[in-house]
């Protein structure tokens, strides 16, 4: 019996060793798949459940620190995301009404020319600037005392989101409009059909000949720099001097050499007694500066600051100031225009700096003839 029972024992104990050896390795399994999905969960999120994200927009009281533009916003990143809808610079128009004031405003421009346009209302004057937002470049900064709506001048502004400044002064403008402006546009010419309350660009501080109508090659194609012109040694005999402003209108065209010309101003409104002005001319019937009345020639006058036993050796390249009587002329729109048809050689005029004044400031000595109709 021992015999025969031993072996069943034996059979029955090997039976129960290899189940056990079985199960041991599927928990072993199991235990290294949970390893895996649990190494595969931390390099994947980390532990972390999903969640819902949102976001919001908020402007900010202070320029952000980084833009990026597209066509139509900025967008602009600091503590939080702001959004701008930005207005094509060429439909930009600032209006206020308030004097001692700010206001400024964003457009977005994709390069070219703009006609910028001025007004400063019922106050005695704007300021206004134009600064590129992104290249952080002054394009414009001044001032106008326009009171009524005026083009101010051209500009090139390469494709950008624009920073636009209008300032309003004191009280006591005289335009019927009471607010003050500052407005883009296409079009880059001065109307001819608009009346001003002052001469407009009287004092080519565009640099060109805006308001202004050319006839004649004889003042060339656009006013002379007088920095540029004396750094360059484009005058006669020595710098040009007498004029603290930057551009004039000459018939001086770096040479020897004249041709015919004149210019003339866009209408304006007389409101004082006096036009002064600028000049250098030497004596000569075919130079000479007028009054225009309905396209006629209400004032005529000649000039001499070529006088050397007067002024001296600076007289051909000095600046003198000059006056026109206008009360004749109150409430009335005229004009003013230069004339020179004259090919003589040297004899060459030059004029700038024109608006009207209750009182005249003209250099004794130089008035030769004046003619009123």
């Amino acid at each position: 019996m021992f015999q025969t029972g031993s072996p069943h024992r034996l059979r029955v104990g090997r039976c129960h060793n290899t189940t056990g050896v079985l199960t041991h390795k599927g928990i072993v399994a199991y235990v290294i798949i949970i390893i895996i999905i649990i190494t595969l969960w931390y390099f994947t999120i980390g532990f972390k459940l999903p969640v819902k994200v949102t976001s919001t927009s908020t402007i900010p009281s202070t320029k952000p620190n980084t833009t990026t533009v597209n066509n139509t916003t900025i967008s602009t990143t600091s503590k939080s995301t702001t959004i701008y809808y930005l207005s094509n610079c060429a439909d930009l128009g600032i209006f206020n009404s308030t004097s001692n004031s700010i206001i400024t405003d964003y457009c977005l421009w994709n390069g070219g020319m703009l006609g910028v346009w001025v007004a400063s209302g019922d106050t005695k004057g704007i300021s206004y600037s134009i600064k590129g937002y992104n290249n952080n470049v002054t394009y414009i900064n001044g001032s106008s005392t326009y009171s009524c709506i005026t083009f101010l001048q051209n500009v090139s502004l390469p494709a950008q989101v624009y920073n636009v400044t209008l300032k309003t002064g004191l009280p006591g403008g005289n335009c019927s409009n009471k607010y003050a402006i500052l407005k883009f546009n296409t079009t880059t010419t001065a109307p001819s059909n608009v009346i001003y309350s002052q001469i407009y660009n009287g004092n080519f501080s565009t640099g060109e000949y805006n308001g202004w109508k050319l006839s004649g090659t004889g003042f060339g194609v656009a006013p002379l720099s007088i920095a540029k012109a004396n750094s360059e040694g484009c005058y006669q005999s020595a710098p040009w001097a007498g004029y603290n402003g930057t551009y004039f209108a000459t018939t001086f065209n770096c040479g020897l050499s004249n041709s015919p010309g004149n210019i003339t101003s866009s209408l304006f409104t007389v409101n004082k007694p006096f036009l002064n002005f600028k000049i250098i001319s030497p004596e000569d019937a075919s130079l000479y500066v007028e009054i225009l009345y309905n396209n006629t020639p209400a004032v005529i006058a000649h000039y001499n600051t070529y006088n050397i036993s007067q002024f001296g050796a600076t007289a051909p390249y000095t600046f003198r100031n000059a006056s026109l009587p206008l009360i004749s002329l109150a409430g009335d729109a005229v004009q003013v225009r230069v004339v020179a048809s004259t090919l003589k050689h040297h004899n060459y005029i030059a004029v700038t700096g024109f608006h009207m004044s209750n009182i005249p400031q003209e250099t004794p000595g130089i008035l030769i003839n004046l003619t009123t109709q």
